[in-house]
């Protein structure tokens, strides 16, 4: 189905996750289940009755389990969830099917441990790196997620001058419910130099793909995040059970609209189709900002990617929107970083939730993380304040992480430092670089 971006509902094409936007495919009943799609799309989240609530193990709840009162306190997920309407709550929350893919993208980083280095000395510490000709203050990055207005009459611009006060970049969705154009302008009233990339699902019409890159570039978007996981909208029981299917009335995917082909005026539903690398490249003629492909998860496809000239990639899997039985992001990452070997750089998103998911994932190769539904959820409770406090106690973490692992940059994480909890240490350790599982 395609997304409606009209003024009525939910539209398909996102969702949380991203990872992505909002959709309205599936999400699970409006009791519970699991939680965080990301986009939303594609940033994930653990279901609250699956164990303790999200932001028990750190910052992006706050600061991981502690007793006495702060143990009772609820989490982000939780507090969001009494301020959003239900059938708002589990949209941005759930995923597909069973929600597997979405609990195991938090729960997979749970069975993974760091093994500390010490007395390297040096007290120069810093977190910057640099992906594609930019240096970031921080390797983390605002995944693209949809419908953030329907966490807060901000939305979009609340979450785009949080994060540009930060120093974090910002993936705003093509399912948004603000203008990118908007979108940037906000970003750019708070720090002039506020870096922006635009999602992207390819669409069926050329000219309006066409379109969309334009817009995009006019805005002053430095990338394009073209998101190449779904071929058909994921069936998400929550958004099914809940009959979410169009956004409230005075609502809509602001950048479907004056489309070719939709009457002045009014928005175009999303396509989700199954686009080739034809298709890529045709969308490579069309521009020259760097394009990031999002949600590859065979190391096969990373090679061609690689080979068909994108400029990074980004592993994901749409915040467990799309397939259950896909791995966790960063279970995937590993085979990932071994095929694009250093070719192009790497970014990761689904499930982060702390400063010590962050270090695994760069461990493991990323060059940075994203972050999603722990961005809807500091928007719903706190807006534009409530975003920034969530982003920059990961940047707080992950230096506070980083210190412990005994390195003074990003790049001093390495694979060997990475192994799985219960399992006993291999003799002799692993070598440098080696994967330790």
């Amino acid at each position: 189905m395609a997304a409606r971006a009209e003024s009525s509902g939910p539209d398909q094409s996102g969702g949380p996750d991203e990872s992505g936007g909002p959709d309205k495919s599936g999400g699970p009943d409006k009791s519970g289940g699991p939680e965080e799609s990301g986009g939303l799309g594609e940033s994930d989240g653990l279901r609250e009755a699956d164990g303790p609530a999200e932001g028990s193990r750190g910052p992006a709840g706050s600061a991981g389990p502690e007793r006495g009162a702060a143990a009772s306190a609820p989490g982000p997920a939780a507090s969001a969830r009494r301020k959003l309407r239900p059938e708002h709550y589990d949209f941005f929350a759930g995923g597909a099917g069973e929600e597997t893919a979405l609990r195991e993208n938090e729960r997979a980083f749970g069975r993974l441990a760091l093994l500390p280095r010490v007395l390297r000395g040096g007290a120069d510490l810093g977190t910057r790196v640099s992906v594609l000709g930019r240096e970031w203050q921080a390797p983390l990055f605002v995944s693209p997620t949809a419908f953030h207005r329907l966490a807060h009459p901000d939305g979009e611009l609340a979450t785009a001058r949080a994060a540009a006060a930060t120093g974090i970049p910002l993936v705003t969705s093509m399912a948004a419910t603000t203008a990118v154009a908007d979108v940037v302008a906000a970003a750019r009233e708070a720090d002039s130099e506020a870096l922006v990339w635009f999602q992207l699902y390819p669409q069926p019409e050329h000219e309006v793909t066409a379109e969309l890159v334009r817009r995009a570039e006019r805005a002053g978007c430095r990338a394009l995040v073209v998101t190449v996981d779904s071929p058909v909208f994921g069936r998400r029981t929550r958004d099914l059970r809940n009959g979410f299917h169009d956004l409230p009335p005075g609502l809509a995917a602001e950048n479907m609209r004056d489309l070719p082909g939709a009457a002045p005026g009014s928005t175009r539903d999303i396509a989700m189709w199954p686009a080739g690398w034809d298709d890529l490249a045709r969308l490579r003629e069309l521009t020259d900002l760097p394009v990031v492909l999002k949600g590859v998860l065979h190391p096969e496809d990373a090679r061609t990617a690689v080979e068909q000239g994108v400029d990074a990639l980004l592993v994901s899997n749409h915040g467990g929107r799309q397939l259950d039985a896909a791995p966790a992001s960063v279970e995937a990452l590993p085979t990932v970083i071994e095929a694009v070997a250093g070719r192009v750089p790497v970014l990761m998103d689904g499930g982060v939730r702390r400063g010590t998911d962050i270090a695994l994932a760069l461990a493991l190769g990323a060059r940075a993380v994203g972050v999603g539904r722990p961005v809807l959820w500091a928007l719903a409770t706190g807006g534009e304040d409530g975003v920034r406090e969530v982003l920059t106690a990961l940047r707080e973490d992950f230096a506070h992480v980083l210190t412990l692992c005994g390195g003074r940059r990003p790049e001093d994480l390495t694979a060997d430092q990475v192994v799985l909890r219960g399992l006993p240490y291999r003799p002799g350790g692993p070598g440098r670089g080696e994967r330790a599982w």
